[in-house]
């Protein structure tokens, strides 16, 4: 708890010592993106691959908990990989075992595919143990595999089964923790494979406090912290595409502008600093808090139909004037019922997850709680996603701290 109000006074020491610099930066020939535009954007973000940081990071901790595994019967025979509950974990798995090379022939099975909950929910352990049981060779009887075997065994060691997201596999409900430890055997009783783990930070956290999760998976990495320079690398496809520059009233012209000047760099340094510290390193953070501060010359909007509004490829880059990126700097969240916190809570540990299992996690009837989720949603502090309900991850941090204000469980980093 120390560290988060640590972190949460530099983060708002941060802004006021840099709010000088964002208003020497505003330009009153700028304004926001319109509708379409960034609608335009926001898509083309959700289809951005995974940052290399993160696949890199998994690579590694990955290639190093096999490797100790396939020479050692009692090594650890899992991998929990942790992330922050508004990163899309499934993706960031997905997209790092896609492309991995290594030399350890193994063979990745995912046998949960996207594993969502079911509708009901006592039914969770029920189709965890169809969908591995369709991938043969795991024992269910608890006896499983002894580990005094002969060391020759090693050398079937070569199969890893991917549970993408762990918080899907339970809801705080009576009898919705059954998955958990259904898995937790499972893994335990199966050290032939090898076991590698999804999971949102605060999830996990809060299994550990009410089950001690923690005993039973001990390899535990958390995704990597991203770097100003990191998410400058990670989001160059967009703001190439996009022809966006940081917005300097120094500048005339900032297309023209030389990009080897020191004055110019450090500009560019400051802005993709401030990203990474405004986010806490988080991607999807990040990524939205760059959306917000995109904006397009008033001019521009003055004679263009907004609908209109073109890439800046190379075929039609006369056509629109690049975006400026001006000082990032989260929205102000407005003011919340408890029911909302409470709301906003079980969100936090579950990830993305539906109304329906929302007001069964808070022991409430939906319609009791469809009003505020439907105010929720109008403020831009939820969003919808395939039916399900997520965290704006442009408030996560704010909410974060009303929760630990407010004495709620607060996890994750």
């Amino acid at each position: 708890m120390v560290g988060f109000t640590w972190q949460f006074l530099k983060q708002k020491l941060f802004f006021w010592l840099h709010k000088s610099q964002e208003n020497d930066h505003s330009h009153k020939d700028l304004v926001p993106l319109p509708d379409t535009l960034e609608a335009e954007l926001l898509q083309s973000i959700n289809s951005l691959a995974t940052p290399s940081a993160y696949t890199e990071a998994i690579h590694a901790a990955l290639e190093d908990s096999l490797k100790a595994w396939q020479k050692n019967l009692e090594a650890p025979n899992s991998l929990v990989i942790l992330a922050n509950p508004v990163e899309p974990i499934t993706k960031i798995l997905q997209d790092s075992l896609q492309g991995w090379e290594n030399n350890l022939e193994v063979t990745v099975v995912k046998p949960l595919g996207n594993f969502r909950r079911p509708p009901d929910p006592l039914t969770i352990t029920g189709q965890l143990r169809r969908a591995l049981e369709a991938q043969g060779g795991i024992e269910f009887d608890g006896q499983g595999v002894e580990l005094s075997q002969d060391v020759a065994c090693l050398e079937q060691r070569t199969t890893v089964v991917v549970i993408p997201s762990l918080e899907q596999c339970f809801l705080r409900c009576i009898s919705g923790w059954d998955g958990i430890g259904f898995l937790r055997e499972i893994t335990v009783h199966n050290p032939q494979y090898f076991w590698l783990i999804g999971c949102n930070s605060w999830a996990w956290d809060f299994l550990d406090f009410v089950g001690q999760i923690s005993a039973y998976f001990d390899d535990v990495r958390p995704l990597p912290t991203l770097t100003g320079e990191m998410l400058q690398s990670w989001l160059a496809p967009l703001t190439e595409q996009w022809g966006t520059t940081t917005n300097n009233e120094d500048l005339a012209d900032p297309v023209s502008a030389d990009p080897a000047s020191s004055d110019d760099q450090k500009e560019v340094e400051v802005y993709w600093q401030s990203l990474a510290d405004c986010s806490q390193g988080v991607s999807s953070i990040a990524a939205k808090l760059w959306l917000r501060s995109l904006r397009i010359e008033k001019q521009v909007m003055e004679t263009e139909d907004p609908a209109q509004l073109v890439l800046n490829t190379k075929e039609n880059e006369d056509q629109i004037s690049p975006l400026s990126q001006v000082n990032p700097a989260q929205p102000s969240l407005p003011s919340l019922t408890n029911l909302d916190l409470y709301l906003l809570h079980s969100l936090m540990i579950h990830g993305r997850i539906s109304p329906g299992h929302l007001a069964l996690s808070l022991g409430e009837p939906e319609s009791q709680i469809q009003a505020r989720v439907q105010w929720l949603l109008r403020e831009d502090i939820l969003e919808r996603r395939w039916g399900d309900l997520i965290i704006c991850p442009t408030y996560y941090q704010q909410l974060q701290s009303e929760l630990a204000n407010n004495n709620f469980f607060v996890g994750g980093r």
